[in-house]
This record gives structure tokens, C-alpha cells and sequence, in this order.
């Protein structure tokens, strides 16, 4: 395993040059590819239950992690399970982080509420993180309006005037355009998780311009979350930093979705909660603590407790 590990780190530094050099031709830096799975020798993925409770998830292996040199913060993590493969960018006076993540079952991509769904109750994204083991988590939508975690249905309230994202039982993202709930009860069982703040700012590969919401300031400069589907089981999360942020204006949904749809890969990309939420979480070096990735140099009054978080779990147990 750790033979393995040396071997896709040395991989993603020759990839990471050559993509610099790309750059410099179009302006937006290109994705860095998603880390193929190692070979699963030397023990079993095991499909976690819809409702396994966190004491039940297995950690990640402190193997996994991918790291670019001594002594630095791992970009990386692999089993036979998922890889992560994280970089930075920067687009409109603004960085980005960004993950693209490749699972070998759909049960891994989960949800995790703070506590209940009518409660008050929030915390820290890393809080909720560090919780469910999570190997990478980004923010979900804060609970607005309709909503269906890990296949039980927690609100009905739609009225057809924003978008809905459907995370199916395969792992396939779908957006629903000013959907009404009518829209998410024909994908019966299929549903497992059902987003409600959007909008979808690509569609089936095509980029979606001019959505206005004042609830959303979709036309003042913000941190932006991202998570996007790149092909089967495999996906991009992404998150920007802000206005609030030393040296960065922040973007308008209409520049998020110049930069998410300027990656070819691109199926469906859909836009969720902002501003303080916009969180992603990855672990540290030894394997116990983890770190936000954005708001390492955030303020603190933006670094907003969250209601739910999207994130992804290992599935791999060592023999």
C-alpha cells in the first residue's frame, strides 16, 4: 500500500506540470484528473447501508494519504475504495480549492444532518466531518425547503420556483429546473438525496447563465460551493473564497459557472449554500485532525456553522 501511495504521488506531480503548461494557453487552469482506484488485493469493499449510523463507518486509512513532498499538507487520498485529488486555482481575482473525487460504489457519497431537521441545531462543517470519518465533505444547503437525506424524506416544500438536485441510488446527479415536488416523487425509491438552494449551473453539459434570486446574491461577488458530476461514480467539489478573504473579490454566479463549465468534463454542476457556509473539509497529516482547506485564512466571522454537509466515505476493509 505504501509502495502504491509513493507511485501516485510522484504521478501527480508530472501530471500537475503538465497542466501548468496548459494554463498558460487558456486562462483557467485545467482540472487535474481524477487518481484512478489501486487495486483492491488484500481485502473487500463493503457497500455501506443507507442508514448506518457513524460509529459504523470506517475511518480512512492513514496510508491513503498522498502527500506532494516532505513535511506538507497532503493533496491527496487513495484506497481501493476512492481517491481524492485536490488543487487550487484562481479565476476573476478569486481562488478556488477544488477535489475531484472517484468512489467504487454510490453508497459512499452520503449526507449527515447536525442534528435534527426542524432543529436550530449547527456546527462547524469539520465538526460534522470528523464525526462520519468523512474522507472529503463540502457543505450541503443548509436544510432549505425540500429535502430527503439518505432516502428519508424530511420536507415536501417545493413551489416550483428553484432548482433541485437528485443524487440517485447509482451515484448520478440530476437537476430539475424549477421543480415542484410532483418533479422528485417520480424518481420514487431511486432518490436518495434531494438538494434544494441551486440553482444547477450546468446541465447536462451545458452552462446555465442569468439565474437571479436575492436569496442566493446570484449577482454579488461571494464564496461559492460547488459539487458536480465529471462521469460514473466520479466528481468534482469545488469552493471559492470570498470578499471577506485577504486578496480576493469573490465571484457572481454567473463567473462561477464560466469557471465550472470551462471543465470539459463536466456533466451537471449545481450551486449550494455560500457566503460563511462554503466549507470543505479534508483530514491532516496524521491521520486525526482535520483541517479546513478554504478558510485557513478566512475571517472568522464568516466561518458560519452549518446544518448538513455532503461527503464521502471509504468502503474498504483490509483483510
Amino acid at each position: 500500500m505504501k509502495f502504491r501511495m509513493r507511485t501516485l504521488g510522484c504521478l501527480i506531480m508530472i501530471l500537475c506540470l503538465c497542466f501548468a503548461a496548459a494554463a498558460e494557453e487558456t486562462g483557467i487552469d485545467p482540472l487535474i484528473p481524477a487518481l484512478e482506484l489501486p487495486a483492491d488485493e488484500g481485502g473487500n469493499i463493503l457497500p455501506i447501508p443507507m442508514d448506518a449510523k457513524a460509529k459504523t463507518l470506517r475511518p480512512p486509512y492513514s496510508s491513503g494519504y498522498i502527500y506532494p513532498a516532505e513535511n506538507e499538507s497532503p493533496t491527496g487520498y487513495a484506497d481501493p475504495s476512492i481517491t481524492v485529488n485536490i488543487a487550487r486555482g484562481r479565476f476573476a481575482d478569486t481562488d478556488y480549492v477544488y477535489a475531484r473525487v472517484r468512489i467504487a460504489d454510490a453508497s459512499q457519497l452520503r449526507t449527515e444532518l447536525t442534528g435534527r431537521w426542524t432543529s436550530e441545531d449547527t456546527t462547524l462543517g469539520v465538526n460534522v466531518a470528523k464525526r462520519v470519518k468523512a474522507v472529503i465533505a463540502i457543505n450541503g444547503d443548509y436544510c432549505l425547503r425540500a429535502g430527503i437525506r439518505q432516502g428519508e424524506v424530511k420536507s415536501r416544500n417545493l413551489r416550483g420556483d428553484r432548482d433541485v438536485l437528485v443524487i440517485d441510488k447509482w451515484g448520478d446527479l440530476h437537476i430539475l429546473e424549477d421543480a415542484n415536488w410532483e418533479d422528485v416523487e417520480a424518481f420514487g425509491e431511486d432518490a436518495v438525496n434531494v438538494f434544494t438552494f441551486g440553482p444547477g449551473i450546468v446541465i447536462n453539459g451545458q452552462p446555465k447563465y442569468g439565474y437571479v434570486c436575492g436569496d442566493i446574491s446570484s449577482d454579488r461577488p461571494a464564496q461559492r460551493t460547488v459539487i458536480a458530476q465529471t462521469g460514473p461514480l466520479e466528481y468534482l467539489l469545488l469552493n471559492t473564497s470570498g470578499p471577506e478573504d485577504s486578496g480576493n473579490k469573490g465571484l457572481t454566479l454567473d463567473q462561477l459557472t464560466t469557471l465550472v463549465s470551462s471543465f470539459p468534463e463536466v456533466i451537471n454542476a449545481f450551486n449550494l449554500d455560500g457566503g460563511g457556509s462554503s466549507t470543505m473539509v479534508f483530514q491532516r497529516r496524521d491521520g486525526k485532525k482535520y483541517n479546513n482547506w478554504l478558510k485557513i485564512n478566512a475571517t472568522v466571522k464568516k466561518n458560519r456553522s452549518l446544518k448538513d454537509i455532503i461527503y464521502f466515505s471509504t468502503a474498504w476493509e483490509e483483510n
